[in-house]
């Protein structure tokens, strides 16, 4: 070893131990080389100028408790290594620096390597990697904004802070001034961001400030960008916060780069459910961020951060509170940071960064632009309810806490993809049950039974099927009454409206709003609804307000055929929970009922236009916005039979879209295209019906009858593609003869009907089943499949009604 590097190394050891001994602390020094032939033993004990202590068996072997250290050399059987020395001596101390240098070189060069994005609601959306920025490249040239009036930076390139942070440049210039970059000296040159505080005056303000300094110091979340110290500068009258610097574009900047100046929906979506758990971090401690805009959220590598916690304040606090126009919420100058208004800043945010807001002066205008005026409103109905509801300026309107609007947010994201990309992602029940059966999928199937016992069936859905069919709200699981609920799920309505009046009156359960409305679901189960209607308005006015509440108020205007106040409670459902499949599906049933009511549910109601806007926002991939040009209105509040026709075509494609085992708005859609005239979109829906569903078989027959329903609209080619369904269908199916019946009656009629007009009949070749397809043979498929049916008819006076009509089809008699 030369004597630079003993003498060096001298100077480390004296060094430490000067550190120990200042510090109390004491320091381990690790020698890998200590048992050198060429070096001498060195004393620990003689090292620190302490007396080393008594060894004792029992601090060795392999009971002991201590970590020792492996020494290991990659270097060891160099060919350049000096061979005189066992463990390395002056080559060993080469290989060593070699290994360190070569390891935080590596660490740093790999810095930005790629990887995979983070994965955001369970993987529904996967956010791009980005790579971190050279933080040199940060620094701006403030002249611009000294030039528009912006007092100059107070620290210049060079300037030194607390004798340890070395400024670099401005960054940025916000609410409290200009924001550095600087270099930590007594951190391995970390880089950092110095953002001056608001000056105080008085000592209530500077005992506020200090308060802050304080919640500030221990805010500890992967989401928020970290606070390394607070610095008293007289170049700042209120000081500077420390704090991480995070190397990445924002939001704002990503926004930028994109050729139409908006994020792609989902992309959006998945930034702002990054950033929504460290908010709702910072509320559970009592404080909020008040800032929230797309300049304060830093996408790096795969993570997702929020800066700038200048702004951060505790829940009511009063005195300067810091935000932004045009994404800080109405109300704060009246009620102070609340999470309501935090709230507030998260819609504003999203909004900004998937739609051109209207800008006046530099700053946002308050408010969305409709549904009419932006196109992307339209594809996604529930994105702008959702925002509507965020930014609501009521903020007992808006979402209550962030975890309810991060539901309702994965619900609509859920929906984006189903609608844009055609990807569907299982539901989770966050507010309801799944449904519970189903509605208007046995209507027009079950009809054809008449021709076997003679009974006339309808084929219009009815309110009792229709809510039994619907999902129920879950029970909240911190309501008082919970676990009561919980232990009497399987009890019997009736004796569960006997254990939960007791209950009310019990200590604990006075407070309980899942107990009343536990009430009113039992009520109504044992068809009560005169008492559950009455309960319903008992109830007190904050209650009233619940969406809960309204859901069951929904279900009561249904069982007594007010639908017209079932369609406004289901629409306040939706406006709460815009996220959820529940009150969609319940608002279109609704809508097909009032057309019922109106005896217009079988008829053509669209015109082209609204037709094409229609399909656009429900059937097909790939939606043409422009086809959305002609719309009877987006408010669901109407009876007017284009809207209603319009609104349920649109929400129960919407629900089956996005949520393939909710059946009844497949068969609901299909209903609606057929009423429409469209009868190939309407066998396509049904077509989708899964094979592992126990309704397949059950479509698979409707859509049999979808071809041969409308007389005005047949064709030999509809005809044979009934045909040919019904050959696929299994030979077990027991409604396989009748609809053989119908398919051969459709075909005549066709033939007569094509006669009549005088309309030359050119019939392609091969048999519909196993008849000719003319008259002739028609008329003789017909008389046997009548007679079959009569010999099963369970009623003697309809088998002879049966075999009467074989004798009039049959051939012979008219020949």
């Amino acid at each position: 070893m030369d004597d630079s590097t003993r003498d060096e190394q001298e100077k480390a050891r004296e060094q430490a131990q000067n550190r120990a001994q200042e510090k109390g602390t004491e320091a381990t020094f690790f020698d890998p080389f200590a048992d050198d032939d060429d070096e001498p033993e060195i004393d620990l004990a003689d090292l620190l100028g302490t007396p080393a202590p008594a060894s004792s068996p029992d601090d060795a072997g392999e009971d002991s408790a201590a970590t020792s250290a492996t020494p290991f050399d990659p270097f060891a059987d160099d060919e350049d290594s000096d061979p005189g020395a066992a463990g390395g001596g002056d080559s060993g101390q080469d290989a060593g620096e070699r290994s360190r240098r070569e390891a935080l070189s590596t660490f740093r060069q790999r810095r930005g390597t790629s990887r995979a994005g983070a994965d955001i609601a369970g993987g529904m959306v996967r956010l791009p990697f980005l790579p971190p920025t050279d933080p040199v490249t940060a620094v701006i040239d403030p002249a611009d904004e000294i030039a528009k009036g912006t007092e100059a930076p107070t620290l210049n390139p060079g300037d030194i802070v607390a004798g340890q942070y070395e400024v670099i440049g401005t960054i940025a210039h916000g609410g409290m001034g200009w924001i550095y970059l600087a270099l930590d000296h007594n951190v391995s040159d970390r880089w950092v961001v110095l953002k001056g505080m608001m000056a105080t005056v008085t000592k209530q303000e500077q005992a506020v400030a200090e308060s802050e300094r304080a919640f500030l110091a221990d805010i500890t979340h992967p989401g928020i960008v970290k606070i390394f110290n607070f610095i008293d500068d007289a170049r700042s009258p209120g000081g500077f916060i420390v704090m991480e610097y995070v190397g990445g574009p924002s939001l704002r900047d990503r926004r930028r780069l994109q050729p139409d100046n908006t994020l792609e929906v989902d992309i959006a979506i998945g930034y702002v459910l990054s950033v929504l758990p460290a908010l709702e971090y910072l509320h559970s401690r009592g404080v909020v961020y008040n800032d929230l805009k797309p300049d304060n959220i830093i996408a790096t590598e795969d993570q997702v951060k929020l800066i700038d916690l200048g702004a951060v304040t505790g829940i009511g606090a009063y005195g300067h509170i810091f935000g932004t126009r045009g994404f800080q919420a109405p109300e704060m100058a009246r009620t102070g940071p609340t999470v309501a208004s935090d709230i507030y800043t998260v819609g504003r945010t999203l909004a900004s960064l998937v739609v051109k807001l209207p800008v006046t002066d530099g700053v946002y205008d308050p408010g969305l632009p409709s549904p009419d005026d932006e196109p992307m409103f339209r594809r996604y109905l529930s994105l702008y309810r959702l925002l509507e509801r965020a930014t609501d300026d009521d903020p007992d309107v808006r979402f209550s806490s962030v975890r309810s609007l991060r539901d309702q947010l994965v619900g609509v994201l859920r929906e984006v993809l189903a609608i844009r990309d055609g990807r569907q992602f299982p539901h989770s029940a966050t507010r309801f049950t799944a449904q519970r059966s189903t509605f208007g999928t046995n209507h027009q199937l079950f009809r054809t039974d008449q021709l076997l016992d003679g009974i006339e069936r309808s084929v219009e859905i009815t309110a009792p099927e229709v809510v039994a069919a619907l999902p129920i709200p879950l029970t909240d699981p911190n309501d008082p009454g919970a676990s009561l609920l919980s232990a009497a799920s399987l009890t019997e309505p009736g004796e569960i409206i006997d254990t939960l009046s007791t209950a009310m009156d019990q200590p604990g359960f006075e407070h309980s709003r899942e107990i009343p409305l536990t009430m009113v679901r039992a009520q109504l189960d044992l068809g009560m609804t005169a008492e559950a209607e009455a309960r319903l308005r008992d109830m007190d006015t904050t209650l009233r307000r619940d969406w809960r509440h309204q859901w069951l108020s929904g279900v009561c205007a249904l069982l007594t055929g007010d639908f017209v106040a079932a369609q406004r409670y289901f629409n306040t459902v939706l406006n709460i929970l815009p996220g959820e499949p529940a009150p969609k599906l319940a608002l279109a049933a609704t809508d097909e009922l009032l057309l019922q009511e109106q005896g217009v549910n079988t008829i053509g109601l669209l015109d082209a236009g609204i037709r094409r806007s229609a399909m656009a926002l429900t059937y097909q991939q790939g939606l043409n916005l422009d086809e959305v040009a002609v719309v009877p209105g987006w408010t669901h509040l109407t009876q007017d039979p284009v809207a209603l026709r319009f609104h349920a075509l649109r929400l129960y494609g919407l629900v089956w879209s996005t949520n393939p085992t909710t059946v009844s708005s497949a068969f609901g859609m299909a209903r609606q295209l057929q009423a429409e005239g469209m009868v190939d979109p309407a066998v396509a829906t049904l077509d989708k019906v899964p094979a592992n569903s126990r309704h397949h078989e059950i479509a698979r027959m409707t859509t049999v009858l979808m071809f041969i329903t409308d007389r005005a609209d047949l064709s030999e080619s509809r005809i044979r593609r009934a045909g040919r369904r019904l050959d696929l269908l299994p030979t077990t199916e027991p409604r396989i003869p009748q609809l053989r019946i119908a398919v051969l009656s459709a075909a005549l009629d066709w033939l007569r009907d094509s006669e009549e007009a005088g309309s030359p009949v050119h019939i392609g070749p091969g048999q519909l089943f196993d008849v000719d397809f003319t008259e002739r043979g028609l008329r003789a498929g017909l008389e046997r499949g009548l007679r079959e049916l009569a010999r099963q008819s369970p009623f003697a006076r309809h088998r002879f009604r049966l075999v009467d009509m074989a004798n009039r089809i049959r051939p012979r008699t008219w020949f």
